[in-house]
């Protein structure tokens, strides 16, 4: 425990640090990078009501608050062409698994975890409108859904399964180490993004979500890059820019059409036994396809439309039917991120009218449709996800409030995370209320 005078320390220094440097970025005679660095702290709060989870069955109604997201975020520019960005996140508390149970952070069970991680760091080199750089840990730009700006979604959240393998670390599925070039033609009529990353490395170590069991994943057959490309087209009005936003909030008139590829070769042994032996050196590729569309019309008095809908295909050639690893089931060729294919619908409307000074209300609903070859034990299965909720932005994105209704529907019974295989009943539907307040300054 940290005696009275180090918690007084820490809040005292970092006050003084943060005058020294608004001091010198007023000065007339300190470098221009200095000025140029910038800090913004971002915070989501989720509440959520769920109908299961509780109790010995797990089948009894649960209630959860947790931080969904909590960054610190430090960008600058040494000139106009070098820059740099570092983004942290931490999740405190209880937090839901997308739509497969319930979870437990390891601040709740390790007093020396404090959940936080490493997001984003990368350098930035902006050559031209058509020529940009981003070199680090950085987001994989397969999907509009994964490059929609995750405080800026259409709806509460950005879907539960549109990202891509591998693990189940967002450092991986939706981010990776490496290098994206992108940029744009015909004043960003016209965007590209070409990267390739680390991919698949090593081996991959996941737990059973039932027994808790940490299984290793075969090792990485060969090493090469993953590559990830996306082109994307504006037949209104452009979105410049490396990322998206769900909703312009009837700034601009939007139809865009997007899509993406990704491959990396010899990712994962295709013949494997239960107890992890390779039976021999066959593997497969890795590929993935997306489609993706944003429409957003905006009228003079009769509020703004949008539609956007995000189609994802993951595939491992069958593998999860000859590769019988826990570990590559769990992590690589099967689960949530593994071998799937969906997608999702989401619509909206925003009012033409101000709630207070320059609030804006806007309803939506949303529908998606997954399959999943092996999951949680269960092969071929279906799940299905409907809902609604309304966005109040108090103050833009920047202050934002969010209620939403979500309705999971399993094709086939199904144990959930936390659960005991056996002895816990199946679930094939259930629902979650939830609420998100957000602020980005």
């Amino acid at each position: 425990m940290a005696s009275p005078r180090h918690t007084l320390r820490r809040p005292l220094t970092l006050g003084l640090t943060a005058f020294a440097f608004a001091t010198i970025a007023r000065a007339q005679d300190v470098p221009e990078w200095v000025k140029n660095i910038k800090i913004n702290l971002k915070g989501q709060v989720f509440a959520e009501e769920t109908d299961l989870g509780n109790g010995m069955d797990h089948r009894g109604s649960r209630t959860d608050i947790h931080f969904q997201r909590l960054r610190l975020t430090l960008t600058g520019k040494f000139n106009d062409v070098w820059g740099f960005k570092w983004q942290s996140c931490g999740a405190t508390g209880t937090s839901k698994q997308g739509p497969l149970g319930y979870g437990v952070s390891g601040q709740d069970t390790n007093a020396d975890d404090r959940d936080v991680r490493i997001i984003d760091a990368y350098i930035t080199a902006g050559l031209s409108d058509a020529l940009n750089f981003k070199i680090g840990l950085t987001k994989l730009p397969l999907t509009r859904a994964n490059l929609d700006d995750c405080f800026a979604p259409l709806s509460q959240d950005r879907s539960m399964f549109v990202y891509t393998a591998y693990g189940n670390s967002a450092a991986k599925f939706s981010r990776d180490t490496g290098a994206v070039a992108w940029g744009g033609f015909f004043d960003h009529k016209l965007d590209y993004w070409l990267g390739a990353f680390q991919g698949r490395e090593g081996y991959t170590t996941a737990a059973n979500p039932f027994t808790g069991a940490t299984f290793k994943s075969s090792m990485q057959p060969k090493n090469t890059f993953e590559y990830v490309g996306r082109v994307a087209y504006a037949f209104l009005d452009p979105e410049p820019g490396s990322g998206y936003a769900g909703s312009y909030l009837g700034q601009a008139t939007i139809l865009t059409v997007g899509g993406g590829y990704a491959y990396q070769a010899s990712a994962v042994y295709k013949n494997v036994d239960a107890t992890g032996n390779i039976l021999n050196g066959d593997t497969v590729d890795y590929k993935a396809i997306a489609g993706d569309f944003l429409f957003e019309y905006p009228t003079a008095n009769a509020g703004t439309y949008t539609l956007t809908g995000q189609y994802l295909k993951n595939d491992f050639q069958d593998a999860y039917l000859t590769n019988k690893n826990p570990g590559d089931l769990l992590a690589n060729i099967g689960g949530l991120n593994g071998q799937k294919e969906g997608n999702y619908v989401k619509g909206a409307y925003l009012l033409p009218v101000t709630v207070g000074q320059e609030g804006l209300v806007q309803p939506y609903v949303l529908a998606e449709n997954w399959r999943f070859p092996s999951l949680l034990n269960a092969t071929n299965q279906r799940i299905k996800q409907t809902g609604g909720g309304i966005n109040y932005y108090i103050h833009g994105q920047n202050v934002r409030l969010t209620a939403e209704y979500l309705k999971t529907d399993f094709d086939q019974p199904t144990n959930l995370v936390g659960d005991v295989v056996g002895t816990t009943p199946k679930v094939t539907s259930y629902n979650t209320y939830r609420m998100m307040l957000q602020i980005v300054f």
